[in-house]
């Protein structure tokens, strides 16, 4: 039976990190197709999440996860290992349907380095496609070609992602939406935290897009790649803690994307510091 993601109990650091018992990185299999994984907040701060998602031909796995920060004597010289954790994923996904091998597509929700640190790990991995974090690569394998604006289907085999353009944040952001789980992966755009800005007219043009597909689509769960609030409203933990006993839940909601999406238009030309009970809207001028 599928654990509701909501009650899922994810690793969140340790008060003193030096004596964690953690794994550098958590793995949840939400079904037979679908995991997520969580980066300790011992090994970086940011705490990500990465998805890997298998269709009957390919997977994808969005991000690659961060360096090692702080630097303490828990993690100092430690590589996140994960082009093993993922091998590990993919050999029982095999095994168990008594194949051989699958085609692997590495992407990324947008191209911070906390997001793509370890891509060369999967360097030289036969069967395996890198998307390189810039936008004209982002554009050509996804083929964006109306950036930023339009969609694309990626086909995975028996399950198909639709991909559109989210820049603000950042200028190769994309938002993912698994029409079989009736997932969205929105990255660094919308979460459970401080939402930092690097444009903001391409930011708030982004939310009304977001919105905009929220509203002619099914959605079960909001995922971003990180949790930054306490599961109290309008409380967020302070930038760079290892230790979020009482953190908000991963998934948000189609409701969370609508009040995003009305925040950013109230703020319309004055965009400032804008405190919500689950997200953050930072002030894109401080």
């Amino acid at each position: 039976m599928t654990t509701p993601l909501e009650a899922v109990k994810w690793i969140h650091g340790a008060p003193n990190c030096a004596q964690s018992t953690d794994p550098l990185i958590q793995v949840h299999a939400f079904d037979d197709d679908s995991f997520i994984l969580r980066i300790s907040k011992c090994y970086s701060y940011e705490g990500n999440f990465i998805y890997l998602l298998f269709g009957d031909t390919r997977a994808i796995m969005f991000d690659t996860g961060g360096p090692p920060y702080p630097l303490t004597p828990f993690n100092t010289g430690k590589v996140l290992p994960i082009r093993q954790t993922v091998d590990g994923i993919i050999d029982a996904w095999l095994k168990k349907r008594g194949l051989d091998g699958i085609d692997l597509v590495v992407a990324h929700t947008h191209g911070h380095d906390d997001h793509s640190h370890w891509d060369s790990q999967f360097d030289h991995r036969s069967r395996t496609t890198i998307v390189k974090p810039r936008l004209e690569s982002v554009k050509a394998f996804f083929g964006l070609t109306n950036w930023p604006n339009g969609e694309a289907t990626l086909q995975l085999g028996g399950r198909d992602l639709t991909v559109f353009p989210l820049p603000g944040h950042e200028p190769s952001h994309i938002a993912v939406y698994d029409a079989r789980n009736k997932w969205l992966l929105t990255g660094d755009t919308l979460y459970a935290g401080k939402l930092t800005i690097m444009i903001w007219t391409d930011y708030r043009a982004s939310a009304a897009r977001l919105a905009a597909f929220a509203y002619a689509h099914q959605i079960t769960h909001v995922l971003g790649n990180h949790i930054e609030m306490k599961n109290l409203p309008r409380q967020l933990y302070e930038i760079g803690t290892t230790f979020q006993p009482d953190e908000h839940m991963l998934p948000l909601t189609a409701a969370h994307i609508d009040e995003f999406h009305n925040a950013c238009e109230t703020m319309a030309g004055n965009p400032h510091l804008d405190v919500h009970d689950g997200f953050i809207i930072d002030d894109p001028q401080g």
